[in-house]
């Protein structure tokens, strides 16, 4: 038999790092509070993660404290007054304890076998076409699916370390960071040239949008895998430090509010961007994967009169 679930909840909320520990004592928060608040129901769980910002050390204070909860299937308990947020991963409960937001995820473990086959496939697994090696495909990841990714990568966990450590190696982190630097590119060059049609206010929206997947792009290529635009400022910074840098890293303030430039600038800012985006892709430094992947579509791209080569 295993341990008491209360026994486990206790087991896990202590094993928070001790700089997590010090910043809610900050809020006068201590993990017997969160222990009362009942934020955690283990007797589902196969292993509990520690993630989101307080995890990575970029917590501010309206940052949530995110637990990840990996399951064997079963449904977890509600805690008293939380709100849920159901997905197909699973359900995801808020609750507040001393002010803090408190959200606690869980997830079938089996969702991870599933993405290690996505990653598996896209690494080449298809085998060999006309006598000729197929490049790797685009994995179509969408955020939920690249947050659990990141989260079981970065995440600290606070119990269940070895499931844990044996599922890590199968995610392919590098294999979803080239996927989601693949995926951000194209839909950059996509919405770009719909900027060439479309007519005002839509215009602009289409070039916002293109300037943060294309910023996206560049750090899930040379930095953490980035699913949102939450931490992008902050990362596109760290990023522009970097020997080698993109571009657009530097320039991310440019990028990310382009649509308030005349259209014919942040048309060629932009493509410009993209364009020593994908030179630096092709250099070197990125996930061996992202161009094989990108090639496929650089037909789509003439109209922008660049080199992606």
């Amino acid at each position: 038999m295993g341990a008491p679930a209360a026994a486990t909840a206790a087991e896990a909320l202590r094993s928070l790092p001790g700089g997590v520990v010090q910043a809610l004592a900050a809020r006068g928060i201590a993990p017997r509070d969160l222990e009362d608040a009942r934020v955690l129901d283990p007797r589902p769980a196969q292993a509990v993660l520690l993630t989101g910002s307080y995890a990575t050390g970029e917590f501010n204070p309206t940052s949530d404290l995110d637990l990840l909860v990996l399951t064997d299937g079963s449904a977890p308990a509600r805690p008293p007054g939380a709100t849920n947020h159901p997905s197909t991963f699973g359900d995801s409960f808020d609750t507040v304890v001393g002010g803090l937001v408190v959200n606690t995820e869980y997830v079938d473990r089996s969702r991870a076998d599933e993405l290690s086959r996505v990653d598996a496939v896209a690494a080449g697994a298809a085998g060999p076409t006309d006598g000729a090696a197929a490049p790797p495909d685009l994995p179509n990841l969408q955020p939920l699916e690249v947050r659990l990714v990141q989260r079981l990568t970065i995440g600290v966990p606070l119990y269940g370390g070895r499931l844990v450590d044996r599922l890590r190696p199968r995610l392919g982190e590098e294999t979803v960071r080239a996927s989601a630097a693949a995926l951000n590119f194209v839909m950059a060059l996509s919405l770009l040239e719909d900027t060439t049609v479309l007519p005002s206010p839509a215009r602009e929206l289409m070039c916002r949008t293109a300037g943060e997947a294309l910023l996206l792009s560049a750090v899930n290529a040379f930095g953490p895998i980035t699913y949102d635009v939450k931490h992008l400022c902050s990362r596109a910074a760290a990023l522009a430090a970097r020997p080698g840098a993109p571009a657009v890293a530097a320039d991310h303030e440019r990028a990310l509010f382009a649509d308030r430039l005349p259209h014919a600038e942040a048309l060629d800012l932009l493509l410009g961007h993209a364009e020593d985006l994908y030179a630096l892709l092709a250099g070197g430094g990125a996930p061996d994967a992202v161009v094989p992947m990108l090639r496929p579509f650089r037909g789509q791209w003439e109209w922008a009169g660049r080199t992606f080569a």
